[in-house]
């Protein structure tokens, strides 16, 4: 499904709503001003001017909005700063921009900072040997036991945490380890520095909800429904074996990723089939 219009979707509406409730009633409202364009994209909800225009308290108000929230029509941010003592709210509440093609778009070619571009940059938060359990062995065929080089870092754009990057390398990776410090290294170029050929990759990827500590990572309230995106990346080299494992977190509601492969089994270079 393509993605119904404004239109159509202003035309259904969510099922299983109390129609005669006021907090339908603003529901509704709320909807077709958003749909039609009277609210635009990032403007700010206030809680008090929705509930003065619509007669509701404290509650009905915040259910309204996150029933919007779930809807993918409001955007749901913590509060970063009190305005003053007395403000308990968590959340702020902005128009959502609901055109996925808006989105932050990722080829899936290359390291980060090369895939997305402009303003892109990592955070290090973790950079250290392990030793490789059955999972991790398994994937880069090792021996459990053995030594890998296991890297956490956040990838950022324009100041915005994107994505959380978990990173297992062998240990033949250990000399170039302090180069994966900086916000700008590429991973697949450093690994040509020691003679590899980083050239396949395969990945799986499943959409899951924000855990709290994803949710504190990235910032996000309590309250936000956006999924998450969970990638599981393998590369390989020219001839099939594994290079490095990456385990990628990225926000559902920032990202795009656009795939390209073949469409026929022969068209996968053998050594990388069944991989």
């Amino acid at each position: 499904m393509r993605g119904p219009s404004p239109q159509k979707i202003l035309a259904t509406p969510p099922p299983e709503l109390r129609t005669q409730s006021r907090v339908t009633k603003a529901i509704l409202d709320l909807r077709e001003k958003i749909l039609t364009g009277e609210y635009r994209p990032g403007q700010l909800l206030t809680v008090k001017t929705i509930k003065d225009v619509y007669g509701l308290n404290n509650i009905e108000t915040q259910t309204a909005l996150l029933r919007l929230a779930v809807e993918g029509l409001v955007q749901v941010q913590p509060v970063r700063e009190r305005t003053g003592p007395n403000n308990a709210a968590i959340n702020r509440y902005f128009v959502a921009n609901f055109n996925v093609r808006d989105r932050m778009l990722s080829t899936r070619r290359g390291d980060f900072v090369s895939d997305v571009g402009h303003a892109a940059s990592k955070d290090t938060l973790e950079l250290e040997m392990q030793y490789a359990d059955e999972e991790i062995a398994s994937l880069l065929e090792l021996k459990p036991g053995e030594p890998v080089i296991f890297h956490r870092n956040l990838q950022r754009r324009n100041d915005t945490v994107v994505a959380i990057c978990d990173s297992y390398v062998p240990f033949w990776f250990a000399s170039l380890m302090p180069e994966m410090n900086k916000p700008d290294f590429d991973l697949y170029q450093l690994m040509r520095q020691l003679g590899k050929n980083p050239t396949w990759c395969r990945e799986t990827v499943d959409m899951v909800q924000a855990s709290s500590v994803e949710r504190e990572l990235f910032g996000l309230s309590p309250d936000d429904p956006s999924g998450l995106f969970k990638i599981l990346r393998r590369t390989f080299d020219d001839q099939g074996h594994p290079l490095e494992i990456q385990y990628l977190t990225d926000r559902g509601d920032v990202y795009r990723l656009d795939y390209s492969f073949p469409l026929f089994a022969e068209g996968i270079p053998e050594p990388f089939r069944d991989k």
